[in-house]
């Protein structure tokens, strides 16, 4: 049966508090009674709000988030409360989300620059469309990037489209290519105003994803459509995928699609669509970004914010006040936990019931209703006041408020982060950690029995504080999405070093013997991110040890 809203509180009815049965829904005031009726129009017959229907029910209140970030917070929601499938958030939960996200929105906060970028990240437009050559035919308007041969949706579909509206295209796929034509393709993409790239799910599409992946990084002009696979057991260029193979690319697909959303791209799954926001960015003079719902996209907005962050803040201090273990609150621990987050009591005049038990989600629910609820500019003036003798205090101990309370969750400066190959690989045990260690560098190690796309959000943070960034793509793995992320990093212009060794024929992933085209396929993707490497100036190397070492100098010269 699906639960039932109940209001708390004689701030919203006048009457007195209600109790309820297990199931029930508390509101405790104006905010969550109208995110009530919003959830309850998305919610399942269960009740609860699964994941497709999270992205819409934000939508429909200008609230714009990354698959990205639902995922992490639908995975922390359900793991530390226990519930499975992990496939869903709660109503309080999805009060915390909106309310966090509307904070954001409110604070407009800037997107934070990695702290491993170079300083010579200079205008990358301008220096872009300086390169065109004397003597270079025509510039392009598109560039029709992505899966080639045996897929025909530039034939089919996105040609004819640009001829009717008279864009003009640059097409790499030819059925006689030459060697000649690699510069022209070269400049063709450099200088073209838009770059359209279809990830087509008849090919593995390797090399064409980091080329995404470094295109997003850059900064440039990029509607990128990605077509799932459907499922294990599909044929790519003749050949039937394995389960484990089909969970890789799949991964890899999420992975692009994060890197892309994070620059505030859209990304697309329909190719009809896509072509329609190309006529109009290029018509309007439009960014990308800036698509609407209106125009069929699903808009993005502070990428970089991490709502799961919030989140697992409020269930550690849920968690230290019940002491008892028993999954729920008093009032007088409500009242103090929420003190523990803002610094205040609940309000006086909220009158919630203080004989009845809180569950989290109920908790979750007072603070979406009372937290940024903004006091008179004399009233922070007077709590400040009241808060200044305990600061005072805590500064002649030498404990600042935020030590009381320490945030596990928040990533920290460190001098590498260790990305590459990782699953059993030990090139870090063995090789990375003790040179590093060594030579005082500090590290972050990705590492971990297992992984997850839930990880994306945080790694990402982490890598942000990070002064430089060592890949190492060894030659027992697929390492696709580790490709997408060195790629997407060196678009960025940060402070990349390269680790790249080829798969041989014959090579064992897994317990799965490689095909030679599968073979082919992989080493292409490693060959175009050399390529893109050595354009950029990133060092490369094919000895992990060497490429420690390059990363020790790099970070020694910084200090």
């Amino acid at each position: 049966m699906a639960p039932r809203m109940v209001v708390c509180g004689p701030c919203c009815t006048g009457q007195k508090p209600s109790m309820t049965q297990d199931g029930a829904v508390f509101v405790y005031g104006v905010s969550t009674r109208e995110l009530w009726d919003l959830y309850k129009e998305n919610s399942n017959s269960k009740g609860v709000l699964n994941i497709p229907q999270i992205r819409p029910a934000l939508n429909a209140i200008s609230l714009f988030p990354t698959k990205s970030q639902i995922n992490e917070l639908v995975h922390w929601a359900c793991e530390s409360t226990g519930r499975t499938p992990v496939d869903h958030i709660l109503f309080g939960e999805f009060c915390i989300l909106i309310t966090e996200l509307q904070e954001h929105y409110r604070k407009s906060p800037p997107i934070p620059q990695p702290r491993s970028q170079l300083n010579n990240k200079l205008c990358l437009e301008e220096r872009r469309k300086r390169r065109k050559p004397s003597g270079f035919p025509e510039q392009f308007t598109v560039f029709l990037g992505g899966s080639c041969n045996p897929t025909t949706w530039r034939h089919d579909r996105a040609i004819p489209f640009l001829k009717k509206h008279s864009i003009s295209f640059y097409n790499p796929q030819v059925s006689d290519w030459k060697p000649e034509l690699m510069e022209l393709e070269y400049q063709a993409k450099e200088t073209a105003e838009l770059l359209f790239f279809v990830i087509d799910n008849q090919t593995r599409s390797t090399a064409s994803m980091v080329e995404a992946a470094f295109l997003a990084g850059c900064g440039r002009q990029l509607i990128l459509v990605i077509r799932s696979f459907s499922g294990p057991g599909a044929v790519i260029a003749g050949e039937t995928i394995s389960t484990i193979e089909y969970e890789d690319l799949e991964r890899s697909h999420e992975y692009l699609t994060d890197l892309v959303e994070r620059q505030g791209i859209p990304v697309f799954n329909n190719i009809s669509v896509a072509l329609e926001c190309t006529k109009k960015a290029i018509r309007e003079n439009l960014r990308v970004g800036d698509l609407t719902l209106q125009d069929g996209v699903q808009p993005v907005r502070y990428p970089h914010v991490r709502v799961a962050d919030k989140f697992m803040k409020l269930k550690d201090i849920f968690d230290s006040m019940d002491v008892g273990k028993t999954g729920k609150l008093s009032y007088k621990d409500v009242n103090l936990a929420f003190r523990t987050i803002t610094d205040e009591n609940l309000p006086s005049t909220t009158s919630l019931c203080k004989e009845r038990m809180y569950t989290f989600d109920e908790f979750c629910c007072v603070v979406a209703e009372f937290r940024y609820r903004r006091r008179s500019i004399i009233g922070r003036m007077f709590w400040e006041m009241y808060r200044l003798p305990i600061r005072m205090m805590n500064w002649m101990m030498g404990q600042s408020v935020s030590d009381i309370k320490p945030n596990e969750n928040e990533p920290r400066q460190n001098d590498v982060f260790l990305g590459g190959t990782c699953g059993k690989s030990t090139w870090r045990k063995d090789i990375a950690l003790p040179l590093l260690m060594k030579h005082g560098i500090s590290f972050y190690n990705p590492q971990l029995p297992e992984w997850s796309t839930h990880y994306i959000p945080l790694e990402a943070a982490i890598k942000d504080k990070c002064r430089a960034l060592l890949y190492v793509i060894t030659e027992d793995t697929r390492a696709i999405t580790s490709m997408l992320e060195a790629g997407h990093y060196i678009g960025g212009r940060c402070n990349v070093v390269l680790c790249i060794q080829y798969l041989e024929d014959g090579v064992v992933i897994r317990g799965e013997e490689l095909t030679p085209t599968a073979v082919k396929d992989y080493n292409r993707a490693r060959a175009y991110l050399a390529d893109l490497a050595n354009r950029c100036g990133v060092p490369i190397f094919d000895k992990i040890e060497e490429a420690v070492h390059c990363v020790i100098d790099k970070v020694n010269s910084l200090n």
